[in-house]
């Protein structure tokens, strides 16, 4: 039943199973992003408690690139992929027992950690097979598939809190991995050659690659490039419960047609991406993508300035920001597996646990200096939105 390369269903049947791999940790966070204060209410604490379990998963899903790289090199990109597909799934199940907020914050942290070593493997999948520009255009496929979570996630949680409470959310979250893992193990191929496989890990192998990754300066910009525009929108999503609920009062309902605004975005600025690449470079795609991002990072510090800050104005520049990413990551993400395909395993690795470490202190930086305003969340969104673009130029000019 593992599908063939030679078929040609294969890139269509492929790009939809790796966008529903890549789609564990979307699902993982916006699901339950309306039912923060409720889940704060259960467990008799404040919202920004329950807000840890959110940057705690990206520390988490960090860690899981860490190993999950590497070690897809070493054993096969599928092994490991259903390994963090069935670590997910499991501690998914065992959230809605936890008897208080700490036991959330470990089942999360171990949740996250089977989501970035499975997820990992994704894009590397994509660089066994495929090469050059048909490596940006699948990646923005797989992307703009991925980001079709975030669109539903937070509909499926809005109507799974109605429903069954906050609990049902995670037991959702425990059916998709056990489908997932499924149909991924009886369809897809493995991608790594087995003459590449060792079937061991030594702590050189670990380290070894990253030492490569690190000593070479244009893969190491375009990282940072990157990982400070993603970690702007995972500051935007730790808070956009405390932003849309919280702040200005709307109800868990409106809730997904506000966030899904981005997703709308993001997914036509894909399809723009895909088709311009025919006679554009990525490097060209993702500089008019970080343009965009600047301008959401500057309305946003403008809007939080203000006595009263606009929800239109606010709204705005959180749809141009988060939606500017179907032009920044998949072509970024492209640019670094292409400079560095003798280690594309660690090299994806990398990108996962750059942005999401990343993503873990910027979304913390709001939650700890919380004041009941919005200003911290819209200077931290500008500042990364800046630096990004800074380490683009840099990036060009190396």
């Amino acid at each position: 039943m593992t599908i063939h390369k030679s078929s040609k269903y294969f890139i269509a049947v492929t790009s939809v199973l790796l966008a529903f791999l890549t789609a564990l940790s979307p699902f993982g966070i916006d699901t339950y992003l309306s039912a923060m204060p409720v889940m704060a209410k259960s467990f008799g604490v404040s919202i920004h408690l329950i807000e840890i379990t959110l940057t705690l998963y990206f520390l988490g899903f960090a860690t899981g690139n860490v190993f999950g790289g590497p070690m897809s090199d070493s054993f096969g990109r599928k092994k490991i992929a259903l390994t963090g597909v069935l670590l997910y799934g499991l501690s998914s199940a065992g959230i809605p027992f936890a008897p208080n907020v700490e036991m959330v914050w470990l089942l999360r942290a171990t949740q996250a950690f089977g989501g970035g070593f499975a997820s990992v493997t994704a894009m590397v999948f994509v660089r066994d097979w495929f090469e050059g520009k048909q490596v940006a255009k699948l990646a923005t496929l797989i992307g703009m598939i991925m980001m079709l979570a975030p669109l539903f996630a937070p509909v499926i949680g809005s109507f799974l809190l109605d429903w069954g409470g906050w609990h049902s959310i995670f037991f959702f979250l425990a059916v998709y991995a056990a489908v997932l893992f499924l149909i991924f193990l009886a369809v897809m191929p493995e991608s790594r050659h087995h003459t590449h496989l060792t079937h061991r890990v030594t702590k050189e192998q670990l380290i070894g690659k990253y030492r490569i990754f690190f000593s070479h300066r244009r893969p190491v910009l375009m990282l940072m490039t990157i990982s400070f525009a993603t970690a702007g929108m995972f500051t935007f999503i730790t808070s956009s419960s405390f932003i849309y609920i919280e702040y200005y009062g709307f109800t868990h309902r409106v809730f997904p047609l506000l966030f899904g605004s981005n997703v709308v975005l993001y997914i036509a600025l894909s399809l723009l991406n895909n088709w311009r690449l025919k006679n554009k470079e990525p490097e060209q795609m993702m500089k008019l993508g970080l343009i965009i991002q600047l301008i959401g990072g500057v309305l946003m510090l403008v809007g939080v300035s203000l006595h009263h800050p606009p929800f239109a104005l606010v709204f705005g520049a959180i749809v141009l920001f988060v939606g500017s990413l179907g032009l920044i990551f998949g072509n970024g993400t492209a640019v670094i597996l292409n400079l560095m395909p003798e280690i594309s395993g660690s090299a994806n690795a990398t990108i996962g646990v750059s942005r999401f470490i990343l993503s873990f202190i910027a979304g913390t930086i709001p939650a700890l200096f919380q004041s009941g305003n919005l200003v911290p969340i819209g200077v931290v969104m500008f500042s990364l939105s800046l630096l990004a673009n800074v380490f683009y130029l840099l990036f060009k000019r190396s």
